[in-house]
């Protein structure tokens, strides 16, 4: 169905006239722009560097700059040895855990009574376990040592450069 449109009361108010947002905005502009040009420059102090103080602060910063390349490649150098050091112990400790469950399930189906194969088992997870224990500490604290002998020269070098 088609709607019925409602004819509209003619208002007898007369309407305000609209102001020119153009015209508002150029008068805002042209104030700021007059605001600009009476204001004066602030003055710079009269403090020139001379060839020998650029000469100086150039030589210090080229040896900051030698000293903290020297001490990333210090960094890189012990987070290498270091990431070397862990990745042998990992790899250590999953073949002495290899080796454990393949020695347990050795003796899970060897032929002997129920009551023995039960104290073996028994007596190979608790030795399992301790090993694995044992040594994935070691890891923890081998990746903590590695973590902080990488930081070590990064540090020194920012002690000594803000000294």
């Amino acid at each position: 169905m088609a709607e019925v449109k409602k004819p509209r009361a003619k208002s007898t108010v007369k309407s305000m006239p609209k102001a020119d947002l153009v015209e508002m905005a150029a008068i805002s502009a042209a104030e700021t722009v007059e605001a600009v040009r009476e204001t004066k420059p602030a003055s710079l102090p009269a403090t020139a560097a001379t060839t020998v103080e650029a000469g100086a602060i150039f030589s210090s910063a080229k040896k900051q700059g030698d000293a903290l390349r020297q001490a990333m490649s210090e960094a890189v150098a012990a987070s290498a040895k270091g990431a070397l050091e862990v990745n042998d112990k990992i790899i250590d400790a999953m073949n002495t855990q290899r080796f454990a469950a393949l020695d347990l399930w050795r003796s899970a189906i060897s032929p002997s009574p129920l009551p023995e194969t039960l104290k073996a088992q028994s007596q190979a997870t608790r030795q399992v376990y301790e090993t694995a224990s044992a040594q994935w500490k070691d890891i923890a604290e081998t990746t903590a040592l590695w973590f902080t002998k990488s930081l070590e020269p990064l540090q020194s070098a920012l002690h000594r450069s803000g000294r």
